[in-house]
């Protein structure tokens, strides 16, 4: 029996509600590109929330600073950033609600890094979310990281309580929880 094709991309605005967002959260976004996440992550956090878009990338920044003032989402802040640097966030310890890393860790030399200065950023009970492309998806990067790597890494540096979203089974991506 062959196996199904995964084919459906995962859309922020219909799993930020899932992913347990909610009013007055912080929340840092790695890697945030032009900010779909950071985006919808701002609408479920409100203005009493806030939402740190963070980017190596200045250029991307400036396009989600552009939706930002268009859109009223001033609970987002742009942050140019090296994350595989150490304390390359330059946020404060134990500040965020959740971490999320969507579709980074496969671009990064030092993804470990990365999700270690996750964990510094985040609060006693705060969470990782990591989004990244399935091994086996019919697009995106050839190099992928895979599931069982994305855990790895987490639990080296202190993450547990692994969950799964199961929700997107479907999809060309995984979803992993893990709680600091």
């Amino acid at each position: 029996m062959a196996q199904k094709s995964k084919t459906n991309f995962i859309n922020p605005y219909t799993l930020v509600e899932e992913l347990g967002f909610k009013p007055g959260m912080s929340v840092a976004d790695f890697g945030s590109g032009a900010g779909h996440w950071a985006m919808a992550i701002a609408r479920s956090v409100g203005k009493e929330g806030k939402v740190h878009a963070l980017d190596v990338r200045e250029s991307v920044l400036q396009v989600l600073d552009g939706h930002i003032k268009m859109d009223g989402l001033f609970q987002i802040d742009t942050i140019p950033a090296d994350l595989e640097q150490e304390e390359g966030s330059g946020l404060p310890d134990s500040s965020q609600d959740v971490v999320l890393c969507s579709n980074i860790l496969h671009q990064l030399k030092k993804p470990r890094a990365v999700i270690k200065e996750a964990h510094r950023t985040l609060k006693k009970g705060g969470k990782l979310i990591i989004i990244d492309w399935e091994k086996d998806a019919s697009l995106g990067p050839k190099d992928k990281i895979s599931q069982e790597k994305a855990e790895k890494l987490a639990k080296e540096v202190g993450f547990k309580d692994k969950q799964k979203l199961e929700d997107i089974e479907e999809s060309m991506h995984y979803c992993l929880i893990f709680v600091k």
